[in-house]
């Protein structure tokens, strides 16, 4: 009996020590992805436990052609130390010289309200004076064109400063600006882009976009982004991304980075934090000729065309319905003549000569049978109909659109000769 007791006393000692330990709660989320078992990374920063090369740096801008030779056609990002110098903006872009420019007070900006950025989280319009005013104080950062005020503060990067590139390639000039702590998703542009820093310093992660395309998931190509959260890395949802690599760099005031056409980046910021990018159409194995031009020009001397992001989303969401009214304008259609369809619209094909394969037919097969409400093998009135009501089908249709033009664009791509470029200007 002494014995007896004397277990059931440690037992119930025991008992009372493990109830006061204090357990985490998880979410129901957390908890699927809580894997002991799981590679190292899991659940922590992006790349916080890959492998990382250092990013090239060079202390000077090359010529033109020679930029284009080494870093633009081979798609082959570089941080161009102390690049950014040039620029009047570096000295003079402080708040209180934007306050002081009459400009401020009417001109709207564009302010996202989370500085960890969530794409589908709505932005809001505010004058560029009352932005300067709060943004200090809030949890918000401006992603916007270059205020037409400020353009005459910003050189255009001298690798751009050729007539066959100004004349109809630059294609836009955004400026970003915060007080710090922004993070970027991982995602990547269509376009190539020079970024250049004038206050605070950003670090970049990037990955090669020809050697890791498969293993990326950018699993909202509509918007060119991947839905994985850079904080907590979930390699139970995202396994591919466990064995990437990656390339860093620092940026600090001064400087300017080429970030090249299709790299995957992500993108964080520190302390007060103002950059301008300059986006251009990326051409294959462009190499411009035509640079005599006078040196140091402002972003005012040139246009850009627009990439036209600013539509509402009540044109998208109109636009996208008219053209589905459009593919059944005539009665319904089956999924041959849909595709038929598809193969031809210049708005997702492109007008470059492309391969139909089966692939992009497998990808106009889902797009079909998410159009294909009532499952009888046709898309019909009916169907269009039931799509008005089911709104949440149009965005999964436009990322499997947005899939179409990747692959077609990664197909261009391996097939574009340098010759073509040359044939095109005669």
């Amino acid at each position: 009996m002494g014995r007896r007791n004397s277990l059931s006393h440690f037992l119930f000692i025991i008992y009372l020590q493990f109830s006061l330990i204090p357990v985490a709660e998880l979410s129901l989320e957390e908890v699927s992805s809580t894997d002991f078992s799981a590679p190292p990374g899991h659940l922590e920063p992006l790349g916080s436990r890959n492998v990382q090369h250092s990013l090239e740096v060079i202390n000077d801008y090359l010529t033109p052609m020679e930029f284009f030779k080494n870093y633009v056609s081979p798609i082959k990002p570089v941080l161009i130390r102390g690049g950014a110098k040039i620029s009047p903006a570096l000295t003079k872009w402080t708040d209180e010289y934007f306050l002081s420019l009459p400009e401020s007070n009417d001109f709207n900006v564009t302010a996202e309200q989370r500085k960890k950025e969530i794409r589908t989280f709505p932005a809001y319009d505010v004058s560029f004076k009352e932005f300067v005013s709060t943004y200090r104080k809030e949890d918000i950062y401006m992603v916007n064109g270059v205020p037409p005020f400020l353009q005459k503060d910003v050189i255009l990067p001298p690798p751009l400063l050729c007539n066959d590139i100004v004349k109809d390639k630059l294609i836009d000039t955004v400026m970003w600006f915060s007080s710090g702590g922004t993070k970027s998703v991982l995602h990547n542009d269509d376009v190539d882009n020079i970024n250049c820093l004038f206050s605070g310093t950003k670090e970049l992660l990037f990955i090669d976009y020809k050697k890791y395309k498969k293993q990326v998931p950018i699993d909202f190509p509509s918007g060119g982004y991947s839905g994985v959260d850079v904080d907590r890395v979930d390699f139970v949802k995202y396994p591919s991304l466990k064995d990437v690599e990656y390339f860093n760099v620092t940026m600090e005031p001064g400087d300017c980075l080429f970030i090249p056409y299709k790299w995957y980046h992500q993108v964080r910021s520190y302390d007060r934090n103002i950059a301008v990018n300059v986006w251009w159409k990326h051409i294959p194995d462009f190499v411009p000729q035509d640079c005599d031009m006078e040196p140091n020009q402002t972003l005012d001397n040139f246009k850009f065309s627009s990439l036209e992001q600013e539509a509402s989303n009540t044109q998208e969401q109109e636009g996208f319905m008219k053209y589905m009214s459009e593919l059944i304008a005539n009665g319904q259609v089956g999924f041959r003549e849909f595709e038929d369809k598809l193969k031809t619209e210049s708005a997702i094909v492109g007008v470059e000569p492309f391969e139909w394969n089966d692939k992009l037919s497998a990808v106009a097969r889902k797009i079909f049978q998410l159009l294909d409400k009532d499952k009888d093998g046709l898309f019909s009135k009916h169907d269009f109909k039931l799509l008005e009501e089911d709104t949440s089908v149009e965005s999964v249709v436009e990322n499997e659109l947005a899939r179409i033009e990747d692959i077609i664009e990664d197909q261009v791509e391996s097939n574009y000769s340098p010759q073509d470029e040359i044939k095109d200007e005669l």
